[in-house]
């Protein structure tokens, strides 16, 4: 929600929510924000070694360690602008001119659709991964995989090109003018927030999720009755994958459903439930950001092949370091 045009909007009927929410924002996200992407720049640097950069989901989970860093990075910007405005200074977005609202606006949204989009993305390789697992289908294939990032990417891109058109710098803040464009509130919420970030792509992943499900249930009762061990140990990185999209349903839950009663709440005006439900969102707000910097720690806690990866990396590190260290020794010792 573009909260600064909500408060706008509740302080001009002279109505204040509480402001626990605020603080709680201002308080836990800036740590969320840091852990996280320092996660996700130590996922990146795991997926582009030689045991995993080759695999089609390495691509997938790259492009998402990408894309939740910058949803992070946008989210604090928006948060120091909250501050800034609430200390009566003037905001991040003041000297914005019109174009630079609209192209902000535009890659910051484009962000969250994206980040949103790959995990329904992965969700879809590992269905077809455990159904048809021995045919070589395009989406398993790392050139399959670059092709549905990039056409994921045009496509998310093509839905926000409205607010090239719909967007200004209103008092400071950049937001939909409603006065000349009044489908801007249902392009942005119905459409954008509702439909493409929350409800489609969490339908989607909880679906294929049960797929996968079902599939590992199905394959692992028939490798019991043949007593296969390979089989039983095939499955830890789809489990992996499995456990990122789980946490994307769990953390966006909650968002989902206390969006749907504020809308319903929004079109039945009740300004007072709004206003209770106003600092909720806000809280809600922060557990769905903890899905933006959580996937380095699946890694970690998934599999002992992520661990032992992740350990080469920084012995590779600490060898270079003592061995320059070494050298720049013997280099003043023979001066």
């Amino acid at each position: 929600m573009e909260s600064n045009g909500t408060n706008q909007t509740l302080f001009a009927v002279g109505q204040y929510p509480g402001r626990w929410g605020f603080w709680t924002q201002q308080i836990v996200t800036p740590i969320i924000v840091v852990v996280g992407i320092a996660g996700n720049l130590a996922s990146f640097l795991l997926m582009k070694t030689k045991s995993f950069r080759k695999k089609s989901y390495s691509h997938f989970l790259c492009a998402l360690a990408v894309f939740d860093s910058l949803c992070l990075i946008n989210r604090e910007i928006t948060l120091i602008h909250e501050m800034m405005v609430d200390n009566e200074k003037d905001g991040v977005f003041k000297y914005y001119s019109d174009l630079s609202c609209q192209m902000f606006s535009f890659y910051e949204h484009v962000c969250y659709l994206m980040s949103s989009w790959l995990i329904v993305g992965m969700a879809a390789e590992r269905v077809v991964a455990m159904c048809f697992p021995f045919k070589k289908t395009l989406i398993r294939t790392q050139t399959g995989a670059i092709v549905t990032i990039i056409s994921t990417f045009v496509v998310m891109c093509f839905t926000q090109l409205f607010r090239f058109i719909m967007m200004k710098n209103i008092g400071g803040v950049c937001q939909g003018d409603t006065y000349k464009h009044t489908e801007y509130i249902k392009l942005h919420i119905y459409f954008y927030q509702l439909t493409l970030v929350l409800c489609l792509p969490f339908l989607l992943v909880l679906v294929c999720n049960t797929l996968v499900m079902y599939q590992i249930y199905r394959v692992r009762k028939a490798a019991v009755k043949s007593r296969s061990r390979v089989v039983m140990r095939s499955h830890k990185s789809t489990l992996m994958l499995l456990a990122i999209a789980f946490t994307y349903l769990i953390t966006m839950l909650p968002l989902v459903l206390i969006s749907f009663i504020w809308m319903v709440a929004m079109e039945n005006a009740d300004v007072s439930l709004v206003i209770s439900l106003y600092p909720i969102q806000q809280c809600v707000s922060v557990i769905s950001y903890c899905n933006y910097g959580v996937n380095f720690f699946i890694y970690i806690l998934s599999g002992r092949s992520f661990r032992l990866e992740l350990r080469r990396i920084f012995l590779k590190e600490q060898l270079q370091n003592t061995s320059a260290t070494r050298t720049r020794e013997e280099f003043l010792r023979l001066q």
